[in-house]
């Protein structure tokens, strides 16, 4: 089979035994094939399949990457400006100093007496922050742990539908308090942002869209094209981000630092995907499972866990979970490092908003090309290699993350910051791979509930990553504030340790078990 990059993709994945089934192993007939009426059946319950009946069906599964493209452009538009905004509200509500005073951190025209006040003003910052950003933990990963199961009941969409809501309901909050911030001289308090935090949090936050998403992507596709779907998922995130910073700093500058204005456009871009969603996006999920459904906490949390835990065929169970702490490993670098990293530019080398966007768009632009060409790399190391072409990407990624951080610990220039992202160039890999390999390991009706889970542990880990890196940032930002990079690499390392744990486990089984799943 062809199994080049842009390869004609079936719109559903192709019927295969239940790598769970013990029969399938026995090679039982009904395990392996499927009869003519059966998939006749299914065709016109998948509204997916049934083409004739949705003309938009067979162009719609496609919608899936321009949406989550639209959402992150608008989340990475007001991202910095929202922390821009809360050290301003800070600096004037929060200590008392005055408006004209607090215009000119972080700005060309700072004086010594500003830059002492940067430094107080900015611990009282980062606590806000993390309140802020632990709320957004807390709340959505208990909402998160109904999510996977409502997904494999009533459908990917509603999920999708109500995170984008939740997110336009945040920007539209933010922008009435940063607008009454702008008419009151910015006497208003930065903790009123933790209002904005609720109806996302309510509604559907990361949590929900991510597991949501990743899901739709793999009802729809076979698993061969599953890897190019993900790294093509992966890469829309990184152009949405791309094109949110860099229109950000312009967009901003333009306003005169109306961050109002700012929120307000991130709030009716997500308005705009939210009501293409509705008119065109299909739902995805095949057949409805004829089951009750669990309603409560307790019985959620044990269908959960019995998802992720229950015997599997040979390794599939102990691939699966060290898959998942993989990505749950970067997901808390990311996050810690994220929560602090913007603070350290300023203090390290006291850039503006504008300068920070531009350098945030190359460090999104260059792992969104090299990503971009991720899809002939993968397709090249099929061709090089017999069955481990995405552990190779894998931990390719991982290193190059590790190198990274290593660069961006030891910085003392500016210069040396974009060498940072050079070396980082592959780091966008590892999610799709990791995610690819766990969705090929499990059937469709486990899907939902084993990513729901890894978005619920996923969604928490700030509540631990941006306390750690805070206090170890707040502790070292007089003599080595650059210090909370060496404990990114040593994470990835981790990291990498348990990837090869998985190679491991993957060589001593059944070739043609781990053949379909790694290739």
């Amino acid at each position: 089979m062809n199994e080049e990059p842009y390869t004609h993709e079936n719109l559903v994945a192709k019927i295969k035994p239940n790598r769970n089934d013990p029969e399938a192993s026995t090679g039982n007939s009904c395990s392996t094939s499927i009869s003519e009426e059966s998939l006749a059946s299914q065709r016109s319950s998948n509204p997916i399949v049934a083409n004739d009946t949705a003309p938009t069906a067979r162009w719609g599964i496609y919608l899936i990457e321009p949406l989550i493209l639209i959402l992150l452009f608008a989340y990475n538009f007001s991202s910095t400006i929202f922390k821009n905004q809360v050290i301003y509200q800070s600096c004037t509500a929060g200590l008392g100093y005055p408006d004209a005073v607090c215009l000119l951190l972080g700005t060309k025209n700072s004086t010594n007496e500003t830059k002492k006040i940067e430094a107080e003003v900015q611990p009282y910052a980062a606590r806000v922050m993390l309140t802020i950003k632990l709320v957004e933990c807390l709340v959505p990963a208990f909402c998160g742990l109904f999510a996977g199961a409502w997904a494999d009941r009533y459908g990917r969409k509603p999920l999708l539908m109500a995170s984008f809501l939740g997110y336009s309901m945040q920007y539209l909050i933010s922008s009435i308090i940063a607008y009454l911030a702008m008419e009151n001289h910015g006497m208003i308090s930065p903790w009123l942002y933790i209002l904005t935090i609720i109806p996302l949090s309510l509604l559907g936050s990361s949590v929900t869209y991510s597991a949501a998403a990743v899901c739709f992507i793999g009802d729809v596709s076979s698993e061969k094209m599953r890897s190019y779907r993900l790294i093509a998922y992966e890469m829309s995130i990184y152009v949405g981000l791309l094109l949110g910073s860099f229109a950000s700093g312009y967009v901003y500058e333009d306003l005169n630092s109306q961050s109002y204005i700012v929120f307000a456009i991130s709030s009716v871009s997500i308005l705009v995907g939210l009501f293409i969603m509705m008119l065109f996006l299909p739902e995805s999920l095949p057949t409805q499972p004829q089951v009750t459904p669990t309603t409560s906490l307790t019985g959620l949390l044990k269908d959960m866990g019995r998802s992720c835990c229950k015997p599997r065929q040979f390794k599939d169970r102990s691939i699966i979970i060290l898959l998942m702490c993989i990505l749950l490993l970067t997901a808390f670098v990311a996050d810690g490092s994220n929560s602090v990293f913007y603070l350290f530019m300023r203090a390290q080398f006291h850039w503006t908003v504008k300068e920070f966007t531009n350098y945030e768009s190359v460090s999104i632009l260059v792992p969104a090309l090299a990503g971009s060409g991720g899809m002939l790399f993968l397709w090249s190391l099929r061709k090089c290699t017999r069955n481990s072409a995405i552990l190779w990407l894998a931990f390719i990624s991982l290193l190059s993350h590790v190198s990274s951080s290593l660069m961006r610990a030891f910085a003392f220039v500016d210069w040396q910051i974009y060498v940072a992202i050079g070396l980082g160039a592959l780091k966008s890999l590892v999610n799709p791979m990791c995610r690819t390999a766990i969705t090929s390991l499990l059937p469709a009706d486990e899907r939902g509930k084993i990513f729901a889970l890894l978005d619920v542990v996923r969604n928490l880990t700030p509540f631990v990553s941006s306390s750690v890196y805070i206090v170890i940032y707040s502790l070292t930002l007089s003599s080595a504030p650059s210090l909370f990079n060496l404990f990114s690499a040593n994470f990835y390392g981790l990291a990498i340790a348990l990837l090869l744990v998985v190679w491991r486990l993957k060589s001593t089984q059944q070739s043609e078990h781990y053949d379909p799943v790694f290739r």
